[in-house]
């Protein structure tokens, strides 16, 4: 359905003088797929569940094959999916000093368990011109706006984010593991009846919404637009959540080219982001990228990004990690054909890397890979179907996917 039909529809059964003075935009997308699954290289030898963050590990299958996947979430089977609705506001009528209110709302849902809407997105008040604007609420974090421009599979599995190992965000996969009598050295945990070892794929920490996942609550926005230059800050604070933090972008747009940098930075304060205490805890977190995407022919679109990061790595180690991605998406008439290819170099400690059960030490690095093809039927929905591969040096957190399914934007 058009957008302008709908917000017409939306518009006849507001109040009368909402309409009179605003125009509304009702907008979307959802998503449904499926998934068949691989953890870990279907290792017998281990179990899947959930760590806590005193390092406590509850069991919920001891089923290591491949797996068929159908319960999302908020569209994705892994990592965070599309689905969302929205509603943009803007008033009709300029201020007198030219700057004009605006306003979103965002939220999520399911597809394959409609159970009601999810966790709320983007909420925010603001003010703009044709040249500054100034956003306060929730909101998405420029960080992760580049994330379509360097990945073509954001809005399914075989995605680069998270597990993917392509970029950051805010799901990793972890292996059970506990500190040695003296607390210096991280090691596997074997469950001494079952001699298996636990994993919780697809764990989740809370980045507040700093990186490639989530938005940002409670944040202020300042930014501008001089030509093909735009510019922003994001600024997060909050005495009782005790976390401070923000993001910073520079990008340059051309019709065949775009350029951007970004940055962002957590103050956790005294929360604990993830399990192992202050020794595997951060107090404060910085990540930055620089990337570019190129337009080729108008067909194909190649790009690159680099990110070094220390929130929401691969392996969710303190000392974080660098990443380096690139892209290839190719349109030939209604098929797309895409994938990406990525590399995690992590930098963690020698003295915290994992200590198998059979005594050797883990590296952390990790290859991945995606490819797949989509068919578009409108200009609006698309079928995709493809495969995504990531091979860690600890094989705990390995994964390899094929993924199928529709995505359609309204």
């Amino acid at each position: 359905m058009n957008r302008k039909v709908l917000s017409s529809a939306i518009a006849t059964v507001l109040a009368v003088p909402i309409t009179t003075h605003a125009e509304i935009k009702l907008y979307g997308q959802i998503g449904a797929e499926a998934a068949s699954v691989e953890y870990a290289g279907a290792d017998e030898n281990l179990t899947r569940g959930q760590i806590s963050n005193g390092l406590g590990f509850t069991e919920s299958s001891d089923d290591m094959d491949r797996q068929t996947l159908t319960r999302d979430r908020y569209g994705n089977i892994l990592n965070d999916g599309p689905n969302l609705i929205g509603l943009d506001f803007e008033h009709d009528k300029e201020l007198p000093n030219g700057m004009v209110p605006y306003a979103r709302y965002r939220t999520t849902f399911h597809t394959t368990n409609n159970s009601g809407l999810g966790p709320g997105l983007e909420a925010w008040v603001g003010l703009k011109n044709a040249t500054f604007h100034i956003k306060l609420g929730k909101l998405r974090g420029a960080y992760r706006s580049a994330k379509g421009l360097i990945d073509p599979w954001i809005y399914t599995s075989m995605q680069a984010r998270g597990t993917g190992g392509g970029m950051s965000a805010g799901r990793y996969n972890e292996v059970h593991w506990n500190w040695n009598a003296a607390g210096d050295r991280r090691l596997v945990v074997k469950d001494p009846i079952t001699g298996k070892v636990g994993i919780n794929p697809g764990r989740a920490i809370d980045t507040s919404g700093l990186v490639h996942n989530s938005d940002i609550p409670g944040a202020l926005e300042l930014g501008g637009k001089w030509g093909q230059f735009n510019a922003r800050v994001q600024i997060m604070g909050d005495d009782e959540a005790d976390k401070r933090g923000g993001n910073v972008e520079l990008k340059y747009t051309s019709p065949n080219m775009i350029i951007w940098a970004h940055g962002a930075f957590l103050d956790a304060g005294d929360n604990q982001l993830s399990p192992g205490a202050a020794k595997w805890n951060n107090d404060q977190f910085y990540n930055w990228k620089v990337g570019a995407s190129y337009k080729v022919i108008p067909a194909l679109k190649l790009a690159l990004q680099y990110e070094e990061a220390e929130l929401g790595v691969f392996d969710n180690n303190p000392d974080g990690g660098k990443y380096i991605i690139g892209s290839l998406d190719y349109r030939i008439q209604k098929i797309t054909l895409a994938g990406w290819v990525a590399g995690y170099l992590s930098d963690i400690e020698d003295n915290l890397r994992l200590t198998d059960i059979n005594g050797d030490v883990l590296d952390e690095d990790a290859l991945s890979w995606s490819v797949g093809g989509k068919y578009h039927m409108t200009e609006y929905a698309h079928i995709f179907a493809g495969y995504r591969q990531t091979d860690s040096e600890n094989d705990y957190r390995d994964e390899n996917v094929f993924s199928a399914g529709m995505l359609y934007k309204f």
